[in-house]
């Protein structure tokens, strides 16, 4: 049964600021998908539109079969009937309720069980129950969030979120309020477990680290219009635009807007006869633990960066070489 998530037209204005322009997008199930770019690119207002906790301007949001909204026909399904997990940025727990009424709360709401019938009770003690085991809490639900730490708080808004097997879950910047330490740890955990449930995510994130260990596909955005949606491989080695080279990785430029390569691919030996070579000038050394970061003046006037293994001097010239599959030249 095809349960792919359509987006056509969808746009959305708020007073004279336009937040997001005419988008097409599919999000294919079973995938990954992120929606990478910088504050205010529009990536939250599209995922709040497919939530259901914005009415878009235009166009059509089709899961499946089936419209959950279209400005044509005047149809927009509401948040809770869409049976969409969210993940929020602030966990919005619920600091009265208990690990197990938080995750009971959105089974409650989405009407998939209710406290009047004993079966029903059973079977919502059980679904809780299990996702709370799958993001390992089992023996937390009496325990209310401000005895959990930030990372077992992410992890009850994850089951919270997974609880009633949604068709989709949606994440906004859900890492974004944890530190460095934990959030790559939660990074790793809650990839593992929307890939162990078999789940279809549309995760929002300015973070191009996570967006591109995470996904099958990024949809890299800014100022209310998508640049480039592909694999994490083909958005950093085949950017389609500059912005998404400036934005995805560190770039090397050889003509502005045009031509660039990257900092790795960089030798500081020649290793292949047909090789592109450069003088530049080290402006500037930065150790940053197995490697230095080199910033150097090119003689175009660009500053470039590149790896070694040991450090340079501050105004040392040196000879450099750039293998011409390195070379990416972007579409006119």
């Amino acid at each position: 049964m095809n349960q792919d998530l359509y987006i056509q037209g969808l746009s959305k204005t708020f007073g004279h600021m336009t937040a997001l322009y005419e988008t097409n997008l599919l999000v294919r199930r079973g995938k990954f998908t992120t929606l990478l770019g910088p504050s205010g690119c529009g990536k939250t207002t599209l995922l709040r539109m497919i939530a259901g906790l914005e009415t878009p301007d235009s166009g059509t949001v089709t899961l499946g079969e089936e419209i959950l909204f279209s400005a044509e026909r005047k149809r927009d399904v509401p948040a809770h009937l869409r049976h969409f997990g969210m993940v929020f940025q602030d966990f919005a727990l619920w600091p009265h309720m208990t690990v197990f009424e938080n995750v009971a709360f959105g089974l409650r709401a989405g009407k998939q069980a209710k406290r009047s019938s004993r079966g029903r009770g059973n079977e919502l003690r059980t679904a809780v129950l299990e996702a709370l085991d799958k993001v390992r809490l089992s023996g937390m639900e009496d325990r209310y969030p401000h005895q959990l730490s930030g990372g077992q708080q992410q992890r009850v808004a994850f089951a919270r979120a997974v609880a009633n097997r949604p068709r989709l879950v949606l994440f906004d910047e859900p890492l974004s309020a944890l530190d460095a330490v934990l959030r790559e740890e939660m990074r790793i955990e809650m990839l593992s477990l929307v890939r162990d449930l078999g789940l279809t995510a549309l995760y929002v994130t300015h973070d191009q680290v996570e967006a591109m260990s995470m996904s099958d596909e990024v949809v890299v955005m800014k100022n209310g219009h998508i640049l480039q949606t592909g694999t994490p491989e083909d958005i950093y080695g085949r950017p389609a635009h500059p912005e998404v080279a400036r934005f995805i990785g560190k770039s090397n430029w050889l003509e502005p807007e045009r031509m660039l390569f990257r900092p790795e691919h960089v030798r500081w030996e020649q290793d292949q006869a047909e090789q592109h070579a450069f003088i530049v000038e080290v402006q500037h050394v930065s150790y940053v633990g197995e490697r230095y970061e080199i910033r150097m003046l090119a003689e175009n006037g660009e500053l470039w960066s590149a790896y070694h293994s040991t450090r340079l001097s501050i105004g040392e010239r040196k000879q450099i070489w750039v293998s011409p599959q390195y070379v990416h030249q972007l579409e006119p």
